[in-house]
């Protein structure tokens, strides 16, 4: 009898996992998905490359590509930045654009459509700095409406 209960608690739990994940993935999707392709602009206009960009107002995927290479010894960093601090207050690492000059980032947020702009820097390979180097930026895009808000 008591084997009976633990297993039955055991399987409403499991249940319960199950179905939370479900009900989470499911209102990840709840909005269309709406996206952009917007030239990464450099110093004097120059097209450093292109990011495409797609929410649906909880997920987030950015595809960026360059012909660029950093300087010897250093790395492209691409960052969301919330250009108004009243989203999320701090700008995000995507990470490094690879050898390739390609970059793909794909995250679940609270509210993806906070981000105001995609920066790209050019910070030393062996930074252990958390932050943007912003006087090292070389590109920017500002993202057009559902974002911003």
């Amino acid at each position: 009898m008591q084997n009976r209960i633990i297993t039955m608690i055991v399987l409403v739990a499991l249940g319960l996992v199950g179905t939370s994940s479900v009900s989470v993935n499911a209102y990840a999707q709840a909005e269309p998905t709406k996206c952009q392709t917007n030239a990464l602009i450099g110093y004097g206009g120059t097209i450093f490359g292109v990011a495409n960009v797609c929410t649906n107002g909880y997920t987030i995927n950015v595809d960026l590509s360059t012909n660029y290479l950093p300087k010897e010894g250093w790395v492209f960093n691409a960052w969301l930045v919330d250009d108004n601090y009243e989203g999320s207050g701090y700008p995000l690492v995507m990470g490094k654009i690879l050898e390739s000059g390609t970059l793909s980032f794909d995250e679940i947020q609270t509210n993806a459509r906070t981000w105001t702009d995609i920066v790209v820097t050019q910070q030393p390979a062996d930074s252990l700095s958390p932050l943007p180097s912003w006087s090292n930026s070389v590109a920017q895009t500002w993202l057009a409406p559902p974002f911003g808000q």
